[in-house]
């Protein structure tokens, strides 16, 4: 199902390669200097003695540039493939944690599925393979100390480690995904497969987080807490994925006009927040009360709008003073998918949405009542959450 992809938050477009976008995220640059500095200082230093501090920092930015451009290239197979195969790509997104595609859509099929997501680590060991054959001429030349030979001997390496750590079967790394396509073509039902595959990240996700203490206890500290930091990463990637298909599937096709709350009690624009409090708040149990006058929507005040007043200008503050306008407010249309305002509600950390068709102001739809559709269908269909 296609579906709707925002924009990265937190990062900045540097390019656009094949008509997708490439992002930085500000994390990238901590981990870009970290690893360039780790590099100069620490390994190339330790391993190429006759080298300059100023020869080991140029080559180790040239190193570092080079790796998050074959993590690049990681992704990019990624998403050819996913193009090439029908599925909307939107962006790719460089970060802390390596890389990520952003597609528009769940495969449609395990064969699919595993055609997307085995591309990857094949092309890391592509390159690993390619940077091994220039470190093995280095050494057939007798010239492994060259700057050259340095840099493709680390990407053979961590280029090697990169695929071999990408194929883990735990979902969403790419070997979770190759088990969820193998699942879902034994078993004709994604959804059960993805269970599967995102416990199966779970459980290694609690490996590395024990291999990660396990390396502090014997005095690798940098790499042990990096490792507890991955698998922290995977726990929790695995299971909000996981999540995340189960609400897009029990919503699929269903539409925001389904749910819309209409149990509201407007109030004008022009009475004090006491009396709101009083009089809808309270009275009739409203989080958030709507602002009206001749069914135009023109404001909303929420607890956050309360909170921002203090309580002793309550009596002699307005409706209107405290409100949020209609024109900063996130609104959805009745035929909108309800899939599409649960993420808004998310992305924006709101409980609820107004609902609005052209300027008519017609209720709300509530995270609430989204998630206790969720729970019926599910407990319903028997899919465990």
């Amino acid at each position: 199902m296609s579906r709707e992809v925002r924009e990265p938050v937190g990062a900045i477009r540097i390019g656009r390669v094949a008509g997708i976008n490439i992002y930085v995220h500000w994390s990238w640059f901590a981990i870009f200097a970290l690893l360039t500095w780790w590099l100069s200082e620490g390994f190339f230093q330790e391993v190429y003695e006759d080298w300059s501090e100023k020869e080991a920092w140029i080559v180790s930015i040239i190193t570092t540039l080079l790796f998050f451009s074959s993590v690049l290239l990681h992704e990019l197979s990624h998403s050819l493939v996913a193009k090439r195969l029908g599925l909307p790509v939107s962006h790719i997104t460089l970060f802390i944690f390596g890389g990520v595609s952003a597609l528009g859509g769940e495969p449609t099929s395990a064969k699919q599925e595993f055609q997307v997501a085995i591309v990857g680590p094949l092309t890391s060991f592509a390159v690993a393979a390619l940077m091994g054959g220039v470190s093995g001429v280095a050494y057939w030349q007798d010239a492994e100390n060259e700057p050259w030979a340095a840099i493709a001997e680390y990407l053979a390496f961590i280029n090697l480690a990169v695929g071999i750590f990408n194929l883990l079967p735990g979902f969403p790394l790419d070997g979770g995904r190759v088990l969820r396509a193998t699942l879902w073509a034994r078993s004709g039902n994604m959804l059960k497969a993805t269970r599967w595959a995102a416990s199966s990240g779970t459980f290694i996700s609690f490996g590395l987080i024990a291999l990660g203490v396990l390396s502090i206890l014997i005095g690798n500290v940098i790499g042990g807490a990096w490792f507890i930091v991955i698998g922290w990463f995977l726990r929790n990637a695995s299971e909000s994925s996981y999540q995340q298909l189960l609400f897009t599937r029990t919503l699929e096709g269903t539409r925001v006009g389904q749910i819309v709350n209409r149990s509201f009690h407007p109030a004008p624009p022009d009475i004090t927040l006491s009396e709101m409090v009083r009089s809808y708040m309270i009275a009739q149990s409203q989080r958030c009360v709507p602002v009206v006058v001749a069914e135009e929507l023109i404001g909303l005040v929420s607890m956050g709008d309360m909170r921002r007043v203090p309580q002793e200008e309550w009596e002699t503050t307005s409706v209107f003073r405290a409100m949020t306008p209609r024109e900063r407010l996130h609104t959805v249309a009745p035929q909108d998918d309800l899939t599409k305002a649960l993420e808004m509600m998310a992305a924006h950390d709101v409980h609820q949405l107004p609902v609005m068709e052209g300027r008519t102001f017609l209720g709300f739809v509530t995270r609430a009542d989204v998630l206790r559709l969720i729970q019926i269908r599910t407990e319903l269909s028997g899919t465990t959450p």
